[in-house]
């Protein structure tokens, strides 16, 4: 039976999330931006047999909230996830693992800065945060821009063809996961989360707010999983994140694009399951 939905009060706003596989140890998702759980949909099974499984919608996204003129930022997303986590009792048995695909992994990164010892270890998957973005990309957010990028963007064709740059081989992903994605992408209020984000862009990037000077503070291990064909995010910042977060190690997925756990699920998970069962524990983790 497919997991069912559940829904769930952090920070005063409802959020859906899923939950698998109870039996193991927590293992949280974090989707990317402009999506929503749905985006690990091939991986969460096999994720599933080794994990108890907790996927959030993150707020603005997907079928969470998605409260207007919200001030985004790393601190507000690290207190959600660090809520959700207490909330959820995942930290109730033991160290909390989390996946993080693309702006998710910037996210892990800032909840473990923010909230020290929330995680037993990373997987950071093609992350965000090592791409800084000119100020000047918040004038896509301003009204008059806004205004006429909101219906060109959420078109079908347009939405089509930004999953297929996110992908090497599109045909690799299952049709109901790819019209699940379709949906979430195309979803209006969704983009304006997006200009949300993009308005407050300086406390939304690790090098604006301090963060990423802050790496080195980092005591668990990281694994580092990317798509050699990455249109979105290069692969030379796999490289980048593996030299500024201390000890972690990096897998490179041949013939794969920004999206790993889509194209290449069983790999994808290979390399999770192997990574957090193998590699020594480091640290200690105050939630539990």
């Amino acid at each position: 039976m497919a997991p069912q939905d559940k829904y769930i009060l952090v920070g005063g706003h409802r959020h859906r999330y899923l939950e698998a596989g109870k039996d193991g140890p927590p293992m949280l998702l974090v989707h990317g931006i402009s999506s929503s759980l749905d985006y690990f949909g091939p991986s969460i099974p096999l994720l599933a047999k080794s994990f108890r499984l907790l996927a959030i919608d993150l707020l603005g996204f997907g079928g969470s909230d998605k409260p207007k003129g919200k001030a985004y930022s790393l601190r507000l997303y690290a207190d959600l996830i660090r809520e959700f986590i207490e909330k959820t009792g995942a930290s109730s048995h033991g160290p909390v693992f989390a996946t993080g695909h693309s702006m998710g992994g910037k996210y892990l990164l800032a909840t473990e800065l923010t909230h020290p010892g929330t995680f037993g270890k990373l997987v950071l998957s093609n992350t965000d945060g090592f791409i800084t973005l000119p100020s000047f990309a918040r004038v896509l957010s301003m009204p008059g821009v806004r205004h006429i990028l909101k219906p060109i963007v959420t078109r079908r064709d347009i939405a089509e063809k930004m999953l297929a740059a996110a992908v090497h081989r599109l045909d690799k992903v299952p049709p109901d996961t790819c019209r699940r994605i379709l949906e979430v992408a195309r979803d209006h209020d969704a983009f304006e989360t997006v200009m949300g984000l993009n308005r407050n862009l300086v406390n939304l990037d690790l090098k604006r707010t301090g963060l990423r000077a802050r790496l080195h503070e980092l005591d668990i291990p990281t694994l580092i999983i990317w798509g050699d064909r990455d249109r979105y995010m290069s692969p030379k910042f796999a490289e980048i994140a593996r030299r500024e977060i201390p000890g972690s190690k990096l897998v490179m997925i041949r013939d794969c694009g920004h999206s790993p756990m889509l194209e290449h699920p069983e790999e994808f998970a290979s390399a999770i399951v192997q990574f957090i069962f193998s590699e020594p524990q480091k640290g200690n983790n105050p939630c539990s």
